[in-house]
């Protein structure tokens, strides 16, 4: 059991780090303050061109209010752009201004930077016990979804 209870204080304490981290604006092309759920979403218009409100509340796990009030700030941040679909002339799809692009580029690199130094981290740690890991917290995360 107390290995238990130090596992579930340390998650917690990292969660609570992340949930600051996340809060924490970095600086994009030189003079943009972005939050780090801004800059994700920038990211994830970026890698899916022409995607809708309803599709990046999908895959960013949160509510369609939530991503739409999202867009509206990067909207006016100059980051992205709405265009009519083709497909319905209801439907708005997004994409990145030369702006978003660069502030996505930039995000690449900062995450190219921390990358070797998780990277270093997790070639230290055996294979089975890395398979390990990513199968418990693929278990927290289900059943965090079921307490949502």
């Amino acid at each position: 059991m107390k290995d238990y209870k130090e596992m579930a204080w340390l998650m917690e304490r990292i969660m609570h780090k992340y949930a600051q981290y996340e809060k924490k604006p970095q600086i994009y092309c030189k003079d943009l303050l972005l939050t780090q759920p801004e800059i994700h979403t920038v990211t994830m218009i970026g890698d899916n061109p022409g995607i809708s409100v309803t599709e990046l509340a999908m895959k960013r796990g949160v509510t369609k209010g939530a991503a739409s009030q999202m867009v509206y700030k990067l909207v006016d941040k100059g980051l992205v752009e709405k265009r009519i679909s083709p497909d319905s002339d209801a439907q708005r799809n997004l994409y990145l201004t030369e702006k978003g692009m660069q502030a996505r580029n930039d995000h690449r690199k900062l995450h190219e930077t921390m990358g070797m130094t998780f990277s270093r981290l997790f070639d230290e740690i055996p294979e089975e016990i890395s398979a390990q890991m990513i199968h418990f917290l693929k278990a927290f995360e289900d059943e965090l979804d079921e307490f949502l």
